[in-house]
């Protein structure tokens, strides 16, 4: 074989309908005109351009209950109640792990005297699928930034959290 020459292609014969070519791809060519299957996992469905309501109650609600755990005005434990029960103490070990990069040490919770160490610079909400809420939270003090981002899902009765990393 020479350079830049090819063995020559055999096409299967089309005069005889049962014989099958040996060795040969069979190619569909009105699958290119043919619109694709659909999945058989059922309908997908569409992601929102924007988060329902009650989704963005319950992320604005565990948003605002971490920054009251930050900030010192909750005990870490209370997070316990917006978390799916099996992964709490990974959630809870996050928050205490940001606690620890804080500034100074939260002092005893005192709301009329003492200004919010960590505040909400900026909070995205998406809902990629029904009952489903990922959201990522800008937190910063004077002198520093965390971004914070948290997955809820829907149960039959409310929002558990059941992701939370803060950075």
């Amino acid at each position: 074989m020479t350079r830049g020459s090819y063995p020559p292609i055999g096409l299967p014969r089309t005069d005889e309908p049962d014989t099958e070519a040996t060795g040969q791809l069979a190619f569909d060519f009105a699958a290119l005109t043919r619109p694709p299957a659909p999945p058989n996992a059922g309908p997908v469905p569409e992601p929102r351009l924007m988060p329902s309501p009650d989704a963005h109650r319950a992320a604005s609600r565990f948003t605002r209950a971490c920054l009251e755990i930050l900030n010192g005005y909750r005990p870490v434990g209370h997070v316990r109640s917006l978390c799916v029960p099996a992964i709490a103490h990974t959630l809870i070990e996050q928050l205490f792990d940001a606690l620890r990069r804080m500034p100074g040490q939260p002092i005893a919770p005192q709301r009329q005297q003492r200004q919010e160490l960590v505040r909400l610079r900026r909070l995205h909400i998406s809902e990629p699928a029904p009952g489903v809420v990922e959201a990522a939270a800008a937190l910063g003090t004077d002198a520093r930034t965390w971004a914070m981002a948290f997955r809820l899902e829907h149960t039959t009765t409310t929002w558990l959290g059941t992701v939370l990393q803060v950075l």
